[in-house]
């Protein structure tokens, strides 16, 4: 009898986690996310829409408003990294080379809208990584990795690397870029938890290997 895979159910906890830590974070800059969906479609340039939100406290408030905004923002750069990462095929391919964003909306304002929905696929993915890791430590096969998985992995741990050198030889100007420093913060830490499904699937080669030797 093969034996039973009983672990904790990192697949659901994982993206229920990512999505509350994401509401949690943006809830105090809710009012600038609001106001962002009711941007004007015909504006050709999307800058800080901060700058137009009115605060009871005036510019001191715009102020606090405006550093509480681009930091909030940078949760979902992080957390939810390969939402970007398959975004790619698209962006390249179209011009101009960007992201798709609904008529109207700022680029900053729908990351911070959906990307901690998308991002919810991708920490089940690494759930189900964990599981498997945590099972192939026991001989169970269970979940399986798929080889789909595992490249995409690779993939993320490539730009993860990728990312890592980008930090070590920047410019001081963009070590102040705080969306070019989330976007590496996401790629390195994406990199690093990639390793899981790679070392899950690795391990349940081993494993296969091992029982038809046996048989």
């Amino acid at each position: 009898m093969a034996p039973i895979n009983r672990t904790f159910p990192f697949r659901w906890v994982l993206p229920l986690v990512q999505f509350l830590v994401c509401l949690a974070l943006l809830w105090p800059v809710r009012n600038v996310l609001l106001f962002g969906v009711a941007g004007h479609p015909n504006q050709l340039f999307y800058g800080p829409i901060h700058q137009n939100v009115v605060t009871t406290e005036g510019p001191r408030g715009a102020d606090s408003l405006t550093e509480l905004w681009e930091t909030r923002k940078a949760a979902p750069l992080v957390l939810d990294f390969p939402v970007l990462i398959v975004q790619l095929p698209y962006i390249l391919v179209r011009s101009p080379k960007r992201e798709w964003v609904p008529k109207g909306m700022f680029p900053d304002v729908w990351r911070a809208l959906s990307w901690p929905f998308a991002g919810m696929f991708f920490w089940w993915y690494f759930g189900r990584s964990v599981e498997a890791l945590s099972a192939a430590r026991r001989s169970v096969e269970c979940p399986r990795i798929s080889l789909i998985e595992a490249m995409f992995a690779l993939i993320l741990s490539v730009v993860g690397f990728v990312g890592l050198i980008n930090i070590l030889t920047s410019t001081p100007d963009d070590r102040h870029d705080f969306q070019f420093l989330a976007l590496i913060a996401g790629a390195i830490l994406w990199g690093i938890l990639a390793t899981t499904t790679i070392t899950a699937r690795f391990m349940q080669w081993r494993i296969s290997k091992r029982r038809t030797a046996t048989a």
